[in-house]
């Protein structure tokens, strides 16, 4: 790399282009009127914002309302605006979440269009005996019967699975049965709508109110098209001249199957018609005498068939919902973004061309476990990961949701910095409110904009994300080891501990499994060449990603599949080495990123004391500092020891900086290293005079 090549990146790196500016979400939750919203924009403009996400919220008025053509004029001005100060717009696909409703319009439309599950009636029997039953679950006259299932009861909630039978009822659902000795249970199982809502837009659409408006059933095609014709259509409709330039991104938000706090069950499951013969192509016997599995332990199989129907309800989903709306975007010149409903989900986000994950609800939080364990653990991971299987650009976080009123800058910098070390490079952060006024200040909490204290110095934070934004783009996370896992629930035990020995990685999937490519010992999926496989859990693989782990492992792969918790990191060193080398440092996070011919170390601190020793890393070069704080870069002493570069350095508590390094150049131990505060430069003696303004000499303390 050239030295005028070297310049520009160390100055993009110091103020880089707006798009790598955060984009949060804008509650629209009151009146709007222009003058307002355009102050607002204009503060987000200059605080270095790349744009925002327009989202209709509780509290909206009535005089605005949600696609109607007030709504649109205002939607339009906004993105006027944004185009004239040169920042992008998100659009968001509902009002206000989960996605897919259209505020209620859906089943408006069409009735039959609402969220479905399965529910089950059960009655316990003693044999022998023979007789009729009628299960009934209420009065909805449009509740239907799939089955009526039949077992052996060894104790309440358990059947013998070779004594499940499937019973044929007669008109009118009557079931006739014919039972011997022993205990019995009958379990029917009924496909119901769930009278799952959504959230909507005005104060009486809340959840819990009798007017929040109905879910949609986001896996029956038919609705999932009308939601696409009166969202994505109409936003299209009204910005058209604005998209693929200011208008860039859909968002869509938590999709849910069965909505909010579905009415039905107990213990409702999700379902739409057709959804059993999906289940019965991933199972080897009659599904419907096995659907009693899904709420009673059934034997030995039991959870590999909640597995298989979990699995084909996830699949739906993917194919229905995800990618018509993946379909839509890329036809009409835009990004599908988002997160699906759960942290740890990393399969739908195959679809979106930018994937993402979102953290709310004071789910992570500094000094606890919850930052390497627990399902919520694997979000950023989940989302960087599955932008690296696809080859995407940027990944998102929707960051800093609902964590009160109480949180301070000091704790948003923690969560941001433990977004961006796992390898997100694109911030919706969650939320600046169009309005506090009344209880407005309090719906999934704080306004990260206008109206908290903190505004007049946010656009530190804002410029401190943009550097590390721009940095993790358009190149490469460098890591070894990938972790195989379950798409739809991923597991964290493997990673809370290549986390705490600095040992980065990526998590796949069986489908990116078995599109991988072999070569020289290494398994080529996506941007990536891995050199070894941790399976999380252990039994992970079968059919033809089984055949491809025992390819990898006989072409000189390894493949790790029964380990041990606290041997993991020390047997992938052993095999593989270290990419940096810290030695006790288990607050230290890592993140190896090579972009335009220069590798960065991205090194945080995500404990709550300084982090201070002396460090390796196997990119080999001229080493220098790069501070996202404000922007600096400057020389950094080192040495080469064995084909690596060793140095030291000091990582105070909620401290993130980037070790850049020129291959083309070496370590170089002579460089001088930056003053610490507080220690002695050159000690002074005296004696000392001074003069005041009118030059008479006057009596002042010796400087230290």
């Amino acid at each position: 790399m050239g030295e005028r090549q070297q310049q520009r990146l160390n100055v993009s790196f110091a103020d880089p282009p707006r798009e790598f500016g955060v984009m949060p979400f804008w509650f629209w939750n009151d009146d709007l009127t222009q003058e307002e919203l355009l102050r607002q924009i204009r503060e987000f403009h200059s605080k270095g914002f790349g744009g925002f996400i327009p989202h209709a919220r509780v509290g909206l008025s009535r005089r605005i309302g949600y696609l109607t053509d007030e709504y649109f004029r205002f939607l339009r001005l906004a993105v006027e605006e944004a185009h004239r100060l040169g920042m992008k717009v998100v659009l968001y696909d509902e009002g206000s979440y989960p996605s897919g409703s259209a505020q209620g319009r859906v089943v408006a439309e069409n009735p039959a269009y609402a969220a479905r599950c399965l529910i089950a009636v059960q009655r316990e029997i003693t044999g022998p005996v023979a007789g009729y039953w009628r299960p009934n679950p209420g009065r909805a006259i449009q509740d239907q019967l799939l089955c009526v299932v039949q077992g052996r009861q060894t104790s309440p909630g358990s059947l013998v699975p070779d004594t499940l039978k499937v019973l044929s009822p007669q008109e009118h659902e009557l079931v006739r049965y014919e039972l011997p000795e022993g205990a019995w249970r009958l379990i029917a199982c009924w496909h119901v709508y769930s009278g799952g809502t959504i959230r909507g837009v005005f104060d009486e659409e809340e959840d819990g109110h009798a007017l929040a408006p109905p879910a949609a059933d986001i896996m029956n095609p038919e609705a999932v098209s009308c939601f696409l014709r009166h969202t994505h259509e109409r936003f299209y409709e009204r910005l058209q001249p604005y998209f693929g330039s200011t208008v860039v991104g859909m968002f869509t938000d938590e999709p849910s199957p069965m909505g909010r706090g579905p009415k039905r069950g107990p213990d409702p499951i999700p379902y739409t018609p057709g959804l059993l013969d999906d289940v019965q192509g991933r199972w080897d016997g009659d599904v419907r005498r096995w659907l009693p599995a899904l709420w009673l332990d059934c034997g030995p199989r039991t959870a590999e068939f909640r597995r298989a129907y979990d699995r084909a309800v996830h699949d739906r989903i993917e194919r229905v919902f995800y990618a018509a709306q993946s379909r839509w975007c890329a036809e009409h010149g835009i990004a599908l973004t988002g997160h699906p409903q759960q942290s740890n989900e990393m399969g739908a986000l195959r679809h979106f061309h930018w994937p993402g994950q979102d953290m709310v609800w004071r789910l992570v939080t500094p000094g606890s476990p919850t930052a390497l364990e627990g399902p919520d653990s694997v979000a950023p991971k989940a989302a960087s990961s599955a932008a690296a299987l696809a080859g995407r650009r940027r990944n998102a976080s929707e960051a800093l949701g609902a964590y009160g009123w109480r949180l301070t800058l000091d704790e948003a910098k923690w969560l941001l910095d433990w977004h961006l070390v796992r390898g997100n490079n694109l911030f919706f952060p969650h939320a600046c409110f169009y309005s506090i006024r009344g209880r407005r200040a309090f719906e999934s909490e704080p306004d990260l904009g206008v109206h908290n204290v903190w505004w007049p110095h946010f656009g530190l934070i804002a410029d401190y994300l943009r550097r590390l934004c721009w940095l993790l783009t358009d190149g490469v996370e460098v890591c070894q080891v990938a972790v195989l896992t379950d798409p739809d629930r991923m597991a964290w035990a493997a990673a809370r501990e290549l986390f705490q020995n600095q040992i980065d990685f990526i998590y796949i999937d069986e489908a990116a499994l078995e599109h991988a490519r072999i070569k020289g010992g290494r398994l080529a999926i996506g941007s990536q060449h891995l050199r070894s496989v941790v399976c999380d859990p252990t039994s992970i693989a079968g059919g033809s990603a089984r055949a491809k782990l025992d390819a990898f492992r006989a072409g000189g792969g390894l493949v790790l599949e029964s380990w041990q918790p606290g041997a993991l990191a020390s047997e992938l060193v052993a095999a593989i080495g270290r990419d940096i080398d810290w030695p006790n440092a288990p607050d230290l996070r890592a993140l190896h990123y090579r972009k335009a011919g220069r590798d960065f170390y991205l090194l945080v601190n995500e404990g709550e004391r300084p982090l201070e020793g002396e460090f390796s890393i196997a990119a080999a070069g001229a080493l220098e500092l790069w501070d996202p704080m404000d922007g600096s870069t400057r020389p950094w002493p080192g040495r080469a020891v064995g084909g690596r570069a060793q140095s030291r350095l000091c990582l105070e508590r909620r401290q993130a900086l980037v070790i850049a390094v020129n291959p083309r150049g070496k370590p170089d131990p002579q460089t001088p290293l930056p003053a610490v505060p507080g220690e002695t430069l050159v000690e002074l003696s005296g004696p000392w005079c001074a003069w005041d303004t009118s030059g008479r000499k006057v009596e002042v303390p010796c400087p230290g």
